[in-house]
């Protein structure tokens, strides 16, 4: 009584695999995330177009918002938080 059932099931799966492999939109998809982790691993390709305003972006200092944060709470443990204009 399985082994119908089960050959049913697998039969199912392979045509959903091949519906789902005949998507160019699933190949895109792939396609971005094969980029995505590429560009992660190996930092952006030379050829590659910037984005838009990535050319005039000023480089970070490296302070983001939780370094402020936390320096913010340090400075007010010590009793002189920061003044800021209102």
């Amino acid at each position: 009584m399985m082994r119908p059932l089960l050959a049913l099931i697998i039969q199912f799966e392979d045509r959903i695999i091949e519906t789902i492999l005949r998507r160019p939109g699933f190949h895109r998809f792939v396609g971005k995330i094969q980029r995505y982790v590429d560009e992660k691993q190996n930092g952006k390709h030379p050829n590659q177009p910037l984005h838009p305003g990535e050319a005039t972006e000023l480089p970070s200092s490296g302070e983001g918002f939780l370094s402020h944060f936390v320096g913010e709470l340090k400075r007010q443990a010590k009793g002189n938080p920061s003044k800021h204009d209102k």
